[in-house]
């Protein structure tokens, strides 16, 4: 168990979610009966629980007999077209550039994975690994992982090049019909890796987009403010965060999503001298002020976004929270 909620932005499961709903899975149901908020998908930097993500992988790839999932996905997912993670990864001068952008915004995207890079002579080793991975947890975020590093590899080495050899830090399946049949797994190193010519890394990255240095400034500003905390509270509150537009999010929905019995959630967090209904009631209102100060949304809309079926439900918490309505607020802050 973690001293934290192992979270990843939303953006790593939207390429499964696009694939399985062209095959015709029933994505919006396996979503639900994973805990997954659908309305999340819009908001591809919101923060989701890992485990939750895993547990959606592995029922969609039984329920459609796809035992590589992360690798099909993987290989219909060229780094560029992960948001914002992606466009600011492809802003590189080398290989050796856009590894050490992956693994500094790696960190900014998914509290529960690293990536590293390793050198030894003439070879390379581009480095990966799921931290507190339990067993027969699912293997497709980390295959999925190991075709992303080939892409970002092959940017520059070109679109047939394949590894003499990788690790896996998860199982090995089938890689009938697919190049990785051709590559040495080395099953003794439990992490993923690719090894490559070190020589690669001074390679010119391709330049294929341009952001201006205001606009990488901006997202790299915003990706910071946003990080997945590594300390429980915060981590819970923004995996809670999420859950918001889907209902009031119960304290039965906060055991899942930390993994551990309503008693012991209860007394993690009376350690941060809080309990479960004020952790919801001050994202609620963190949510309602930024609404209020930096939308045009309506009352009625923040209220729905915050999860409250009845708009005068939420003007009355607002006036409990800080003595005057949502409309009064918003006025008030316009005038200065």
């Amino acid at each position: 168990m973690t001293n934290y909620v192992p979270l990843l932005r939303v953006s790593a499961l939207i390429p499964f979610v696009n694939f399985l709903y062209k095959l015709g899975t029933p994505t919006e149901k396996l979503l639900r009966q994973c805990k997954l908020p659908i309305f999340a998908l819009d908001e591809p930097n919101l923060l989701i629980p890992r485990h939750q993500v895993f547990d959606f992988l592995k029922k969609a790839a039984s329920q459609e007999g796809i035992e590589n999932l992360g690798l099909l996905v993987g290989e219909k997912t060229p780094v560029e077209s992960l948001g914002i993670l992606g466009k600011l990864t492809c802003q590189s001068l080398t290989l050796y550039d856009a590894i050490f952008k992956a693994i500094y915004l790696g960190n900014l995207f998914n509290s529960g994975e690293h990536f590293w890079l390793l050198e030894d002579k003439e070879t390379a080793y581009f480095c990966q690994e799921h931290n507190y991975l339990e067993p027969l947890e699912s293997h497709h975020s980390s295959h999925f992982s190991l075709m992303l590093m080939m892409d970002l590899i092959r940017k520059v080495a070109g679109k047939t090049w394949y590894p003499q050899q990788i690790t896996l830090q998860t199982q090995c399946l089938n890689f009938k019909n697919h190049y990785l049949q051709k590559v040495f797994i080395n099953k003794n190193i439990n992490i993923t890796s690719i090894a490559f010519p070190r020589s690669f890394l001074a390679l010119p990255f391709p330049k294929e987009f341009n952001l201006c240095e205001d606009q990488k400034h901006q997202e790299y500003e915003k990706l910071h403010q946003s990080a997945p905390s590594s300390q429980f509270s915060h981590s819970l509150t923004q995996a809670i965060a999420s859950q918001l537009k889907e209902g009031y999010p119960s304290i039965n929905l906060a055991s899942e999503i930390a993994k551990m019995p309503i008693r012991s959630l209860q007394r993690k967090l009376a350690k941060d001298g809080l309990t479960y209904s004020q952790l919801v009631n001050r994202i609620r209102y963190e949510k309602a002020v930024y609404f209020l100060e930096n939308s045009s949304l309506k009352i009625i809309d923040i209220a729905y976004e915050l999860g409250y079926a009845d708009p005068a439900h939420f003007t009355r918490a607002f006036k409990r929270w800080t003595g005057i309505s949502p409309h009064n607020f918003r006025c008030h802050k316009l005038d200065k």
